[in-house]
């Protein structure tokens, strides 16, 4: 597993190093809301590093501009790159401080700066749209002239709701889905003096203090949160978008974790920024807030391609950051003050592959080849992870993992009198639907179970009962069991608090919460030196954190393995 990890990190580095010289300034360019922009065409062996250096601006910029770019680039992928940096006369306009107007038939700019007292260059950098005149309909950003108050509003978890102003700290949404932001307070902590820790090569400072300040980036959303109509809302004739949902869903759970910490006497300040992650002005100007360097831990933004920057600020400020979703181990590159909490597809087959040997190594194991490019690298990384483990068991070379390609080589390596392990490590929603429905039909000659992957279960034409007869097992990063009496006595609290039942993103909000605030809480702000020795079973997700190398961020490496059985997921490691 270390290996794999290892060469995953090496072949980045590599991927740098070979950067391709053969880049050419492009011709083609476009305007795109206001901005002007180069498109560059990807070429073979072109690298994110390389084009971001000729074009000379900062990676991270580019990955803000071209968010697919995260997952790696292709040959033909059009990437924007703009034609100069944003100017800093930009950031004079205050966009985390506006009001909405819609535009009227017949309305003219003039007449809306007459309207609100603005002025009309103010009301074109914050609207680059304006330059192709108003649209009936259109909606307009208007900045307030209210004065903004850049120490962040905090409130008690049972006071009144109130106004909230986008892009600052949340005190609460005009909508009754959203708690208040939570204020921790106990006079029992005491301070303790600071003691520096070493992990690695990185020289991480640790105190333990009276109180903490935490951060969470999410994308609520507000402005088109508080557009929206609340009776309809109440009735579900509409709903939020489903980033709203997710980020509140989340958002609840890490509530109800600080309501239990909060009994046990952690003080913390918790501040909550509405993240626009499509936006990336909005998410330049938070970086900007002065207290985000006082922070002792950030939780969020909850995707890769707005955690980029946010992690970049938290290396260079030394704060621990969590990417609670993002599974793509590039954010842990040359960071060490990230901790991605969702185990990669890499990492995922790994352990299916150790739990599959651990398991059924006496069985007849059969890995099957799609024959598709983009099945390749989860194929070779089952097959090269199995037959080290055999070899390790005392398995003779012969003994490796049985290679086939398609459904026709399955049939021809069935086993009359052991049990046939079948693993389909593809990602072809068409392929594998065929492929399980014709499996299935040689169970009835044959002792079968079927192994693949975690978004599977997100197949909608999958047969469930397919599914069950093979005993379909799965590689997972989260799993609620409803039967534990800390799952129920959770939903017992959600039920209480909010009137309504909580979502899997609900319980992953309460577990990485209560998980990195208890490191808090017990370790002080230099948590990151013992992080890999907090090893904690929580409600949906088990966390065992590693670093490797030591320079690098640091991943959650529990994996779940799950089976069907009685028509229901349940847990088989």
């Amino acid at each position: 597993m270390i290996f794999c990890t290892l060469l995953l990190v090496f072949n980045v580095a590599v991927s740098s190093a070979q950067e391709s010289t053969e880049i050419h300034k492009t011709r083609s360019s476009a305007t795109i809301g206001g901005i002007k922009y180069y498109l560059h065409t990807v070429e073979k062996g072109q690298t994110l590093f390389a084009i971001a250096k000729f074009y000379g601006i900062d990676v991270n910029d580019l990955v803000i501009e071209n968010p697919d770019a995260i997952d790696g680039l292709k040959p033909g992928q059009i990437l924007k790159i703009p034609f100069e940096k944003k100017k800093v006369t930009l950031a004079t306009v205050d966009t985390s401080n506006y009001s909405m107007h819609k535009v009227e038939p017949g309305q003219t700019l003039y007449a809306i700066t007459k309207q609100y007292g603005v002025d009309a260059e103010k009301l074109k950098l914050l609207n680059p749209e304006l330059k192709d005149g108003l649209k009936a309909g259109q909606m307009l950003k208007i900045p307030s002239n209210k004065p903004k108050t850049e120490t962040p509003v905090v409130v008690k978890t049972n006071e009144p709701k109130a106004p909230v102003t986008p892009g600052t700290v949340i005190s609460s949404i005009p909508v009754t889905k959203l708690p208040a932001t939570a204020v921790l307070t106990s006079t029992d902590n005491s301070n303790a003096p600071t003691d520096r820790i070493v992990t690695g090569t990185t020289d991480y400072k640790g105190e333990k203090k009276p109180s903490y300040n935490i951060a969470f980036f999410l994308p609520f959303h507000v402005n088109e949160a508080n557009e929206m109509d609340l009776d309809k809302l109440v009735h579900g004739d509409i709903q939020f978008s489903n980033k709203t949902e997710v980020a509140l869903q989340f958002y609840e759970g890490a509530l109800l974790a600080i309501d239990s910490l909060k009994k046990l006497h952690f003080n913390a300040k918790v501040y909550v920024y509405d993240i626009d992650d499509s936006d990336s002005l909005n998410m330049l100007n938070i970086l900007k807030k002065p207290e985000l360097a006082t922070m002792d831990l950030m939780i969020g933004p909850l995707y890769g391609y707005s955690f980029i920057p946010f992690s970049k600020y938290a290396k260079e400020h030394q704060i621990a950051i969590v990417s609670p979703f993002t599974q793509v181990n590039k954010i842990l590159f040359n960071n060490p003050y990230v901790c991605k909490v969702a185990s990669s597809t890499t990492l995922q087959i790994e352990q299916l592959a150790h739990y599959v040997v651990d398991t059924f190594h006496t069985q007849n194991i059969i890995l099957v080849n799609s024959g598709m490019a983009k099945d390749a690298g989860l194929y070779n990384t089952f097959k090269a992870t199995a037959n080290k483990s055999l070899l390790e068991k005392g398995h003779s070379a012969a003994d490796s993992v049985k290679e086939v390609v398609g459904l026709s080589g399955v049939q021809s390596m069935l086993s009359a009198t052991k049990t046939n392990i079948v693993i389909l490590p593809s990602n072809n929603q068409s392929y594998v639907t065929e492929f399980i429905g014709k499996l299935n039909n040689m169970k009835e000659k044959h002792d079968i179970i079927l192994c693949g992957l975690q978004n599977w279960t997100s197949y909608d034409n999958l047969d469930l009962e397919y599914l069950n007869n093979l005993s379909l097992r799965i590689p997972a990063n989260n799993f609620v069991d409803y039967e534990n009496a800390q799952s129920k006595q959770f939903i017992k609290n959600y039920r209480d608090k909010y009137k309504t039942e909580p979502e899997n993103y609900s319980y992953q909000g309460f577990d990485i919460t209560y998980y990195f605030m208890a490191a808090l809480q017990n370790n002080g702000s230099g948590f990151l030196k013992t992080l890999s020795e907090n090893k904690q079973q929580c409600m949906m997700t088990n966390f065992s954190f590693a670093q490797f190398p030591p320079d690098s961020g640091f991943e959650n490496r529990f994996v779940y393995i799950l089976k069907y059985q009685d028509y229901k997921l349940v847990k088989a490691n």
